[in-house]
């Protein structure tokens, strides 16, 4: 198709870009939640939503792209490419090309004048691709037609006013923007149908490029412009917002969009984790997950490829834990790190359960460490952490352990009590009160004769004076104490000869 897209992207950025190489086939890795936009040969990605947002080259091809389209079953784009269909990668990487089909080659002077053919969109295993006055399904890898249905109903007029316009698919519905009208196309009929004429749309051009993200928005480039318009498909009565991609010259493009893949946890119950439950789901998004991988998942799964922490989350028998997470955040935007460690094990997380970092943007993995305090219950429990992030950040309410999460990821990790390390042994030995007043003191028999002292000891003793000394006196407090200590000396000795009798 024909777009005035306005990318702005270098001479110099293009030339680093790879070509698309074709060699020998690789596991394919699913598209999540992404935009890619064309802009003649070129491939980009299209992350940020906020003013002058920039696409990302990715790769050239040999020839300009037309009705791009992924679709999810083959792991792959599909579009036009001169004289072929050629089906490629999220690097650009070319996995098949086959000649054009017959229908899709162009008849009608305008069109192929132009060297388009029209919009394209993907949907299970299928390619659906306006030629003309026509909407053609192809099942793919294999491009085989399935179904053709010739434009028709009360849209169709408006529809084909301008014979290039771009579309995408929603609930199995195709949505495209044409004369100001955001219109609906069942792509098993061919029936068009005017839905609204969203506030601030521009009644005048073509928007040869529209792709509708996971969160249900519709982008669509204005071609005249270069202003990508933002129309949400809930209620499109609601005013369009606006967003500058770019000034460079007009140019051929197109755009396309990935399905919606989400993350789940995977904690045991009693912790909610499937969506039924309303329990936590972030949509993927590059550059942002907990670890370094994430994958794309339709429902909370038993087992989780989860890499965020490099050792087992452990707290010792007192409830202390310090967990070490890895997080990859290569958006331009901060993001935000929750995680709830269930304290008390009640099977639930918790406001005082949860800990939060603030990731800046970077190039390369970063280690984010949290901890809790001791507690009073330390028993087995369950440790969520969640990612929060992605093209426009993350919100600003709290973090919740349950409910959608907007792009980022969760996991749920077990956690396992450490013993902590043995202690010393306390005794149960009663107290003693003779240890502490030494050993007992002789008493003398008054029945024997007294024992005579050695010569040198007679010696030493002092000679009487004519005058006899005072005796000498305890001051008044220390005389108090004895009289105290005695008694209560003897008592103690009775008691612990009769518990020695027993």
């Amino acid at each position: 198709m024909i777009l005035r897209f306005a990318a702005a992207v270098s001479a110099a950025a293009l030339l680093l870009v790879p070509g698309p190489a074709e060699g020998a086939p690789r596991a394919p890795i699913p598209c999540s939640n992404a935009v890619y936009l064309t802009r003649d040969d070129t491939l980009l990605r299209l992350d940020g939503s906020g003013e002058d947002a920039e696409p990302t080259p990715v790769a050239e091809f040999d020839a300009p792209l037309d009705a791009v389209a992924y679709v999810p079953e083959t792991h792959a784009f599909w579009a036009l490419s001169g004289e072929h269909v050629i089906g490629f990668d999220q690097t650009g990487r070319v996995v098949k090309r086959t000649p054009k089909p017959p229908a899709l080659i162009p008849t009608d002077p305008i069109t192929a004048a132009s060297g388009g053919t029209g919009a394209g969109a993907g949907s299970g295993d299928r390619w659906i691709v306006r030629t003309g006055r026509e909407v053609v399904t192809y099942r793919m890898p294999a491009l085989k037609e399935v179904a053709r249905h010739t434009l028709t109903g009360p849209g169709a007029d408006i529809l084909l006013r301008p014979l290039i316009a771009d579309w995408d698919i929603s609930d199995g519905q195709l949505y495209t923007i044409v004369a100001g009208w955001l219109t609906r196309v069942d792509p098993h009929t061919g029936i068009a149908t005017p839905v609204a004429r969203p506030p601030g749309l521009p009644m005048t051009g073509t928007f040869g490029a529209v792709a509708i993200d996971p969160q249900g928005t519709l982008r669509a480039l204005h071609d005249q412009t270069g202003r990508l318009y933002q129309v949400t498909l809930a209620d499109p009565t609601t005013p369009v917002t606006t967003t500058t991609v770019g000034k460079a010259k007009a140019v051929r493009s197109d755009a396309a969009s990935c399905p919606p893949g989400w993350d789940y946890g995977d904690a045991p119950a009693p912790y909610p984790t499937r969506r039924a439950a309303d329990g936590p789901r972030h949509l993927i998004t590059a550059g942002l997950s907990l670890g370094r991988t994430v994958t794309p998942e339709t429902d909370a799964a038993k087992r989780d490829s989860d890499d965020a922490l490099a050792e087992p989350a452990e707290a010792t028998d007192d409830g202390a834990l310090t967990v070490r997470v890895t997080v990859t955040n290569a958006t331009a935007h901060k993001a935000l790190l929750a995680a709830w460690h269930d304290l008390d094990g009640n099977g639930r997380f918790d406001e005082r359960d949860l800990r939060t970092a603030t990731v800046r943007p970077g190039t390369t993995p970063r280690t984010v460490t949290l901890t809790w305090p001791k507690t009073n219950k330390p028993v087995p429990a369950t440790l969520r952490i969640r990612l929060y992030g992605g093209p426009t950040g993350y919100p600003p309410p709290t973090p919740e352990p349950t409910g959608p999460g907007g792009t980022g990821e969760v996991e749920d990790h077990p956690i396992t009590v450490r013993p902590a390390k043995p202690r010393a042994a306390a005794t149960d030995e009663p107290l003693d009160l003779r240890d502490l007043a030494g050993p007992p003191a002789a008493i003398p028999d008054p029945g024997a004769p007294p024992v005579p002292l050695p010569a040198r000891e007679r010696l030493r003793q002092p000679v009487a004076s004519t005058a006899p000394n005072k005796p000498d006196r305890l001051p008044l407090t220390w005389s108090v104490f004895v009289g105290l200590l005695v008694p209560a000396a003897s008592v103690a000795a009775r008691a612990a000869a009769k518990r020695g009798s027993r």
